[in-house]
């Protein structure tokens, strides 16, 4: 029956040595650490052996245990594992994957813990709150954390980056519309976020990107609890809690006259800093494995980690934060056909990190042309803005240039083979 066993691609095949004490292959025994406890591991261990013993010559037997499936085989002389990721369960995975983001939020380093505890303080009262830090840090995280910790958690949690939509559009996506408003809008009108998420969370990310009218409107709802749908005369009453974050500085927005002060001090109430990922360097080692996961869970594929890419994880700047994080370990995931994620797969900028070198030397430590490691410089700061953003805007903004100077560049790089 052995030949009737289909071993697919994402399995991890071992055969049981009845010299070695182990059951499982390291690899196996890898993934199942990923998914169980060790007292879980070992409950599952003994109920496996027992299963083996009982089994006859010439038989197959199919286990399901959630989130795996494990096959057993034997033959007259051999008995196999085979142990891969259940398709069900990596579906189920992909649909509840901003929940679990939530549940398994990382907080090792004491400044996170200190922000957790403010989290839970804060989530039991409906103050308006300002999360302030760098982009990437985790602030919609926090935003669904406080959502998921309040007495609101069972309504609506609406988030929008007011960075992201264009001017004329925000008005009708904040307050709503009535029919006829304006050409081209929904028949019937249309119900605008806040109304929407009435007795719920409004997240409003990027609130210093917000126009001055409409800062207006937004100052209306958290003083009168009430909005104005446009070409509405009446104000339509709103029970919302308002969350609000920023990477600007909203204080030097006051005194430029592009952000109101009447405003900034109605979101100011509790504000909270998250720290830059630099800061909070107990968190790396965990987020790394905490994302490398969700991939396994996602792809039904099972990857881990070599030791010393850990160790250079926490030693890189991580300018982009938790965003770049997540991003650099999906992309290492899809384009790693090895089990093992090692040094040589990195990108070229963490290796000096590894090789306690600097890239501006050759391999004979003779110093280079200071043009030449300008370029190679420029290319290695524009080639990880445009990785982390994905978009020649936002790294122009990042890097403080023109976006036509970003678009130049990166054909230039394509044309050398980047």
């Amino acid at each position: 029956m052995i030949h009737k066993l289909k071993i697919q691609e994402n399995w991890m095949l071992h055969m049981v040595n009845k010299e070695n004490d182990n059951l499982f292959s390291s690899p196996q025994t890898d993934m199942l650490h990923s998914c169980f406890n060790e007292e879980e591991l070992e409950f599952i261990t003994n109920m496996i052996k027992k299963k083996l013993e009982s089994m006859e010559k010439h038989c197959v037997l199919q286990i399901e245990i959630l989130p795996v499936q494990v096959f057993l085989a034997r033959t007259d002389e051999k008995t196999f594992i085979a142990v891969s990721m259940l398709k069900k369960q990596m579906e189920d995975t992909r649909e509840k994957e901003d929940e679990l983001d939530v549940e398994a939020f990382i907080a090792r380093s004491a400044k996170m813990k200190e922000i957790m505890e403010i989290v839970k303080k804060i989530s039991y009262v409906d103050s308006s709150i300002l999360l302030l830090g760098k982009s990437g840090v985790g602030k919609s995280m926090i935003a669904k954390l406080i959502h998921k910790y309040s007495a609101r958690s069972s309504r609506n949690f609406i988030s929008i980056n007011c960075g992201a939509i264009p001017e004329a559009l925000m008005e009708a996506e904040l307050f709503g519309y009535t029919h006829g408003s304006f050409t081209g809008g929904q028949r019937g009108g249309k119900k605008g976020i806040f109304e929407s998420a009435n007795e719920g969370t409004v997240f409003l990310d990027e609130v210093g990107e917000l126009p001055l009218n409409l800062q207006v409107k937004l100052l209306e709802v958290l003083q009168e609890n009430c909005i104005r749908p446009i070409g509405e005369t009446k104000l339509i009453p709103v029970n919302v809690r308002v969350i609000a974050a920023t990477n600007q500085n909203l204080l030097e927005l006051v005194q430029q006259k592009k952000f109101r002060e009447d405003l900034y001090y109605r979101l100011n109430v509790v504000p909270i800093e998250i720290p830059p990922l630099s800061e909070r360097v107990e968190d790396i080692t965990d987020l790394t494995r905490h994302f490398l996961k969700q991939k396994i869970n996602k792809y039904g594929i099972f990857k881990t980690f070599h030791p010393e890419v850990e160790e250079v994880f926490k030693k890189y700047e991580w300018p982009g934060n938790v965003r770049e994080l997540e991003n650099i370990i999906e992309r290492l995931f899809i384009t790693t056909e090895e089990n093992e994620i090692q040094l040589t797969h990195l990108p070229s900028f963490f290796h000096s990190l590894s090789e306690n070198a600097s890239s501006c030397y050759d391999k004979g430590n003779d110093i280079i042309p200071l043009k030449k490691a300008k370029k190679m410089l420029e290319k290695e700061l524009i080639v990880r803005a445009y990785d982390l953003y994905k978009s020649t805007y936002k790294a122009a903004r990042a890097l403080q240039v023109d976006q036509s100077t970003i678009v130049k560049k990166l054909k230039e790089f394509r044309e050398e083979g980047r």
